[in-house]
């Protein structure tokens, strides 16, 4: 019985690791019962026993196990009655290219082969490399990789290289993070930095120096080696030249942004200029319009060149009055800066005075 599945993503481990979970149940059903896919944003998140009931079960075991290399591992996952059939849905989804069993106590109910990428499809491509400005301060502390297509997790400091002054490669730069700071669908990576380097009271930056230093240029490479979820490789080797400048000690100042305020009546876009680059992947996440009625206008955001502004785009017209520009205090700079505190500030001595803001607003009104 061969029946479609997908891809399982289990952050912070080298390989896939699946763990066992056994439902009791009574069996009293021997026929082979039919089995389907339960497809969500194009991932295998469940499979599904037709015309088999936890009643029909009883004090049987219902267990779904990965089949590799002639072991069957059981899986963890969450089984559920739903509409008179049997539902299991994996903790993590399946994963494309494996084969799953699935049985009813000692009786194998069915194979489930995942079917793999189209072949065709398997170049890959870097999209783009965060900040995309070429000069970044002395203390930068992430990067942001940008992939046309999910990349395999849990080995990106193997194919990364950092070269300074075009003939020293460095070691030690990249924080070997696990679990690997992933997006959902896999296709943005976050690379830190060392932070222990870059905190000028910490040992390693005291023994190793920080990973840049400034007025040096540096070229990041990434390997053309880097294989994607699907097996493809990137299409090519990419790199990235960037030059350092001094070190960004001052945490971001919403209340010296500009603001390109539209009229009403219009879809036309709130423009939000920070005059410094910001962290690429927070800005997708920490702005929201407030109106005077305290209510969310939905809209779409757009993030401008060079990460140094956003543009706010309303689904219906603007109307005539008072707004808020609400952003997260999480917002960070290209040092981790965040609006609350500088990111070398020590927490344990933070005073009375210096405390947290969850959010900082920013007025305005449109008008006719």
């Amino acid at each position: 019985m061969m029946i479609e599945l997908i891809e399982i993503r289990l952050c912070g481990l080298r390989n896939l690791i699946f763990f066992v979970v056994l439902f009791q149940f009574s069996c009293t059903n021997e026929t082979e019962e039919a089995i389907s896919i339960v497809w969500e944003n194009d991932k295998a998140v469940a499979l599904q026993l037709e015309k088999l009931s936890i009643y029909e079960l009883g004090n049987s075991q219902i267990e779904v196990r990965l089949v590799q290399e002639g072991n069957r591992v059981p899986i963890l996952g969450e089984l559920k009655e739903e509409g008179g059939m049997i539902i299991f849905s994996p903790l993590i989804p399946f994963t494309r290219g494996q084969s799953y069993a699935i049985y009813n106590g000692d009786k194998k109910l069915g194979d489930v082969l995942i079917p793999g990428f189209d072949p065709n499809d398997s170049e890959h491509s870097l999209v783009e490399i965060y900040p995309t400005q070429d000069s970044v301060p002395e203390n930068l502390l992430k990067l942001f990789l940008k992939f046309s297509k999910p990349m395999r997790e849990g080995q990106s400091v193997n194919y990364l290289t950092l070269i300074k002054g075009d003939t020293d490669t460095l070691s030690g730069v990249f924080l070997d993070l696990q679990p690997e700071l992933w997006n959902e669908d896999q296709t943005l990576l976050t690379v830190w930095l060392d932070p222990g380097r870059i905190k000028r009271d910490l040992i390693p930056n005291q023994k190793m120096g920080a990973p840049l230093s400034k007025s040096e240029k540096y070229k990041l490479i990434i390997s053309s080696e880097w294989k994607g979820l699907n097996g493809g490789v990137l299409d090519r080797d990419y790199s990235k030249d960037f030059a350092v400048v001094a070190r960004d000690s001052i945490s971001p100042a919403p209340q010296e942004w500009q603001l390109e305020i539209p009229r009403s009546a219009s879809k036309s876009p709130l423009k939000v200029k920070f005059e410094e680059s910001l962290d690429f992947s927070l800005l997708n996440e920490v702005f929201k319009i407030i109106s005077h009625k305290n209510q969310e206008i939905d809209g779409e955001w757009k993030i401008g060149n060079e990460e140094k502004s956003i543009d706010f785009t309303p689904d219906s017209n603007w109307n005539k009055g008072k707004y808020k520009v609400r952003i997260s205090s999480r917002l960070e700079d290209l040092a981790g800066n965040n609006l609350n505190r500088l990111f070398e500030t020590d927490l344990e001595i933070q005073t009375s005075e210096q405390e947290d803001s969850e959010f900082q607003f920013i007025e305005f009104e449109v008008k006719e």
